[in-house]
């Protein structure tokens, strides 16, 4: 009796220790597919972070059209390279044609033997220093635009150099730059942000002021 009561509670026993067995890693098992599944999420959601508080800024414009006609440093130097521009093109195509009917008058003298070997030797030489004159006025006439190019980038100096001083008052946090032309970066602007006449008259005077001092 005592002996069958021994086995039967050790069979208990085991069936005991079986269950908590398989509790216990059945549970172990579902917390790490939690975890993972946790972990998982945590990977995928999105980090967004707060915006960053912006105060309003203050923007004007400044409309190139109408500098570029109202300028005078532009228009003055527009005017000055027009003129000597016209001046060595009249000097080029003048001296170029005279050469031209000059030399075929040379080469029909010379081929009807009218001219002795010093005469063609002394007008060859002549020519060659009418050549040469020619290819100087070619290279004015490209110098003039490095020129122009250089007058241009002076205007765009002085331009950027009176806003910088204009918005020392201002305290504009952008002065943007409005074109009516199809390459203009801006589409629309209101004309309430449009400061062109106050940097139009002041960079004026201030170039009518350091002309008169020259």
């Amino acid at each position: 009796m005592n002996k069958n009561f021994s086995v039967i509670l050790n069979v208990v026993l085991l069936i005991a220790v079986a269950i908590l067995y398989y509790f216990h890693f059945s549970s172990g098992s579902a917390n790490t597919e939690t975890a993972l599944a946790t972990d998982s999420t945590a990977v995928v959601k999105p980090v967004v972070l707060a915006p960053t508080d912006i105060k309003a800024s203050k923007i004007v414009f400044v409309n190139l059209d109408v500098l570029s006609d109202g300028y005078q440093f532009l228009k003055d130097v527009s005017a000055s390279a027009e003129a000597e521009q016209n001046s060595l093109q009249k000097q080029y195509q003048s001296k170029g044609e005279k050469l031209q009917q000059d030399y075929m008058d040379f080469q029909e003298k010379a081929n009807k033997g009218l001219l002795s070997d010093n005469q063609i030797q002394s007008e060859q030489e002549k020519f060659a220093v009418r050549k040469d004159e020619l290819d100087q006025l070619q290279l004015k006439s490209e110098a003039l635009g490095e020129k122009i190019q250089a007058r241009t980038e002076e205007a765009r100096k002085n331009l950027s150099d009176y806003i910088a001083e204009y918005n020392k008052t201002g305290n504009y946090n952008y002065v943007l730059t409005y074109s009516e032309g199809p390459l203009s970066p801006v589409l629309l602007a209101d004309p309430a942000l449009d400061i062109t006449k106050d940097i139009l008259e002041g960079i004026n005077a201030q170039y009518l002021a350091k002309k008169g001092k020259k």
